[in-house]
């Protein structure tokens, strides 16, 4: 009788994986969880895998111990990443390309969301996005991945991101609501759940534009320094497969993911909710590799001009997304 084995190298790659889950449960068991603090930059949905994490159990249950901080704005949570006060942050990629180039030592480790989570949404007369020239346009702010994303839009459809329109830094999506409400801006960029007032009130969405599909951002990004993911490489692996889970969880397990979403940003209405859950589920990838494009578009859109000489290579590290994409995990969570 002939035996037929399987590859060396599937069995070499299954013996570490077991090795790894093994380490982490028997750190589990004994109570010796790893304590990391992951900051994340905004209430809003698209940090909802590493809410989930925490919550379903996932850090946990791989053998880590995580402390949630809320930290407003990518730019203090970058500055606390690299000075040490955080091991992890959630933030847009931008600031962290901006923070590298300015010489820190961190990078993505992965980007749930590689596309910017924002609506344009115009007053009720304004049909055609071209109708924008000479109008003003609530943003959040003047910088970062979301305004960069505009201008792409913008850009896209024949008017001249820099010339053609007036931005209003409003702050939140609230406060930018309040602005196209009270008449202050013709249109605003908009995120769930004010999308829902939005579109209950008639305003006219810009929705599905080729352009906005095309405006690749890592968004969201996990980011840590090299100097936590060389000391403690396999909790770096246990948090981002934790985040893959967190993922994985909020596409299959939607009530339970609404009650997360709902104890973190306050929401109360089933229909804000929805809209909620269903804008972010096409958004999520099920293998959340930080995007080398979108970290080129970052550099090419960039004043800066050193970013002309950076590769997107300085900006990721996909190390560990690869080892458990190659292994099978992620494939295997939607097989069950």
């Amino acid at each position: 009788m002939r035996t037929v084995l399987a590859k060396p190298r599937l069995w070499i790659a299954l013996a570490l994986w077991f090795l790894t889950v093994n380490a982490a449960l028997a750190a589990q068991g004994a109570g010796q969880l790893v304590n990391v603090t992951i900051a994340y930059t905004s209430v809003s949905p698209q940090y909802a895998p590493v809410w989930i994490a925490k919550e379903a159990g996932f850090f946990r249950r791989n053998g880590v111990n995580a402390q949630l901080v809320y930290m407003r704005g990518g730019v203090l949570a970058t500055q606390a990443l690299v000075s040490n006060d955080v091991n992890f942050i959630n933030a847009g990629g931008g600031g962290v390309v901006d923070a590298v180039l300015g010489g820190a030592d961190i990078f993505m480790i992965a980007s749930p969301i590689n596309q910017e989570p924002q609506v344009l949404v115009a007053k009720k007369e304004i049909k055609d996005i071209r109708q924008l020239h000479g109008k003003r346009l609530a943003v959040n702010s003047l910088a970062g991945p979301a305004m960069l994303s505009l201008k792409m839009i913008l850009g896209a459809s024949g008017l001249d991101p820099e010339r053609d329109v007036t931005y209003l830094a409003t702050g939140p999506s609230a406060s930018r609501y309040g602005a196209l409400q009270l008449g202050h801006v013709e249109a605003a960029t908009l995120a769930p759940p004010f999308t829902f007032a939005a579109r209950k009130a008639g305003y006219t969405f810009f929705e599905d534009l080729p352009a906005m599909k095309q405006a690749e951002l890592p968004n969201a990004a996990l980011a840590t320094s090299r100097k936590f993911f060389d000391a403690e490489p396999l909790t770096t692996e246990m948090v981002v497969k934790s985040v893959i889970e967190g993922i994985h969880f909020y596409k299959t397990e939607k009530r339970k993911t609404q009650a997360i979403l709902k104890q973190y940003m306050k929401m109360a209405d089933g229909e804000e909710l929805e809209e909620t859950y269903n804008f972010y589920v096409k958004l999520f990838a099920e293998k959340p590799y930080p995007s080398a494009k979108g970290i080129q578009t970052i550099l090419d859109w960039s004043k800066r001009a050193d970013a002309r000489k950076a590769s997107p290579a300085q900006f990721r590290q996909t190390r560990f997304i690869e080892k458990l994409d190659k292994q099978g995990f992620i494939d295997g969570l939607y097989r069950r």
